[in-house]
C-alpha cells in the first residue's frame, strides 16, 4: 500500500500528488505522450505505480528516447532496401511516407502498447 500526504483544504483531505519532473512532460514528443496516454486508458494500475512513486515522466521519456531511435533505424534500413528515385518527386515522397508508416507501425506494436 503506498502512503501519501493529505492537504485539507475546506474540511476535505486530498492527496498531495505533484508531478514528478514536470518540465519532461511538456518535452515528451509523439512516442512519449502515446506512451503516457496508452498507460492513463489501458494500464492503469501501472500507470498509478509509476506516477505514484515519481518514475512515470523518466520512463515515458525513455520510451520517447528508445522509439525514436527504433524508428530513425527502420526508416534508414527501409530506404536503403527501397532507394527512392531521385527524378519523380511524387514517388520520393510516397517512399518516405511509407517508411516513417511502417516505422511507426513498429515502433507502436513493439515499444509502445506493450
Amino acid at each position: 500500500m503506498i502512503e501519501l500526504d493529505y492537504i485539507e483544504i475546506d474540511g476535505l483531505l486530498y492527496p498531495n500528488i505533484a508531478l514528478d519532473d514536470e518540465e519532461l512532460y511538456s518535452d515528451l514528443g509523439k512516442y512519449g505522450n502515446l506512451r503516457l496516454k496508452y498507460l492513463h486508458e489501458q494500464k492503469s494500475e501501472m500507470y498509478r505505480e509509476l506516477l505514484f512513486s515519481g518514475k512515470l515522466a523518466r520512463h515515458c521519456d525513455y520510451m520517447e528516447k528508445s522509439a525514436f531511435d527504433m524508428a530513425e533505424r527502420i526508416r534508414g534500413q527501409y530506404l536503403e532496401q527501397n532507394p527512392p528515385p531521385l527524378e519523380d518527386t511524387l514517388a520520393r515522397i510516397q517512399v518516405f511516407t511509407l517508411a516513417q508508416d511502417i516505422a511507426d507501425e513498429c515502433v507502436l506494436h513493439d515499444l509502445i502498447y506493450k
